[in-house]
């Protein structure tokens, strides 16, 4: 009988305390991996939300505050830019092109952007790709409106379907805009995007959902206006919440930046994308520190409980190692019997903790992309997640050597007395 089917017996023959073990190494597994999954997939996912965009220009804020609700459409603005502002900005020479947008509305609770046909053929996610359509084309008409995929699928929408849409994006504060009512001209392919989960309309639209609204309150229901009634008022947007702009050559941007923030009378805030994402990871930096070392712990918890079963175990299989012994085994084999022994729980805990996270991702990623807009990718593993399973398996290897020695130098003393 080789050494590995006698380390597979000896363990079977402990099956209660091996079990435990395994799925104590399996969770901290899981853990570990988990967290560095979930860092690298969230981090892909929020820096491929927007590309090919110079800056992003909102009123003076901070700008991660600002890239988090032009772009994630997560917080409020702390005021508008007004709209002659707006002018003002696309006037620039070195600006190729704008695109203004304004929020502030939403329907079930996803976010409705205000913005111009200039969206549809400017904005860019990922490596530099462009919105297309799953059916239908874009808003062309005053109360036209094209959802998300996400908006689609999960309030099963359909092109010429009609909708009403509400004032403001907490669904418990929300107004209705009653008796104006938007028609979907368009649905848009998946992107993994905060797009998926919005709805644009033109920003004359926006400007029609409060035509009749006094000082921020809603009218009576007999004064609202109707759709008829609002496509012959003039309807050119006061202000906007913010602007994704392009500039004609990448070499502007620090200029053109710094001219934006000094030289216009209304306070601005201009951001790069990549810059501020950049921000915000430093900024949760020492959080993610923080997991990480806690999931080393608890890893470090669990081999220490693994080496603890097998010294405690070496008392009790004297019996064993002296048969094993009296059999002719050499004491290196007996070294090699617990260092097997450990190798086998931990692959198998390692094993089993994959199988868990692959599986808990089935679960947790429509959750995660649902509530906080993620595209994680939990089900596949990449090829530094399998050199850090690969490393538990090393550790707990390394580990196993204090008890598997300790059973070497017993058999040799044991050798030495029958001498």
């Amino acid at each position: 009988m080789s050494l590995i089917q006698l380390a597979f017996k000896s363990i079977l023959s402990r099956k209660l305390v091996v079990l435990l073990l395994t799925i104590s190494i399996g969770l901290s597994t899981m853990l570990l991996v988990g967290v560095q999954k979930i860092k690298e997939s969230a981090k892909s996912s929020f820096s491929h939300s927007i590309s090919g965009t110079d800056l992003i220009v909102g009123a003076r804020t901070g700008d991660i505050q600002l890239l988090m609700y032009t772009v994630f459409h997560v917080g409020k603005p702390v005021s508008n830019v007004s709209w002659d502002t707006v002018n003002r900005i696309k006037a620039l020479p070195q600006v190729d092109w704008i695109i203004p947008i304004s929020l502030g509305d939403s329907h079930n609770e996803y976010s409705v952007v205000g913005t111009t046909s200039d969206y549809f053929k400017h904005f860019k996610y990922g490596r530099k790709k462009n919105l297309s359509y799953q059916k239908g084309k874009p808003f062309n008409a005053l109360f036209d409106v094209v959802i998300g995929s996400e908006v689609a699928q999960n309030l099963n929408y359909q092109i010429g379907d009609t909708i009403y849409l509400s004032h403001g994006t907490n669904k418990s504060a929300s107004r209705r805009h009653e008796n104006k009512r938007f028609t979907i001209q368009g649905i848009l392919n998946h992107t993994g995007t905060p797009v998926d989960k919005s709805l644009f309309v033109s920003l004359e639209g926006i400007e029609a959902l409060h035509i009749d609204w006094k000082n921020g309150v809603a009218p009576l229901s007999k004064n609202s206006l109707v759709n008829d009634q609002i496509n012959t008022l003039s309807l050119t947007p006061k202000s906007v919440t913010g602007c994704f702009l392009g500039l004609k050559s990448k070499l502007s941007v620090f200029s053109v930046q710094r001219q934006l923030i000094d030289k216009f009378s209304e306070p601005l805030s201009a951001i790069i994308p990549g810059v501020s994402l950049a921000e915000l990871w430093k900024s949760i930096s020492t959080i993610d520190s923080a997991f990480f070392i806690i999931t080393i712990f608890v890893i470090l918890v669990a081999f220490i409980g693994l080496v603890l079963a097998l010294f405690m175990s070496l008392n009790q299989r004297q019996k064993e190692l002296a048969l094993l012994r009296s059999m002719g085994c050499h004491p290196i084999q007996i070294f090699l019997l617990l260092t097997f022994e450990s190798l086998i729980i931990t692959c198998t805990g390692v094993l089993l903790g994959m199988v868990l996270l692959m599986s808990a991702g089935y679960f947790i990623t429509p959750f995660l992309e649902g509530k906080m807009g993620l595209v994680l990718s939990l089900t596949s593993l990449t090829h530094q997640e399998l050199l850090l399973a690969l490393s538990i398996i090393l550790f707990g290897l390394i580990v196993s050597v204090v008890p598997a020695f300790q059973a070497y130098r017993k058999s040799i003393s044991d050798s030495l007395l029958v001498s």
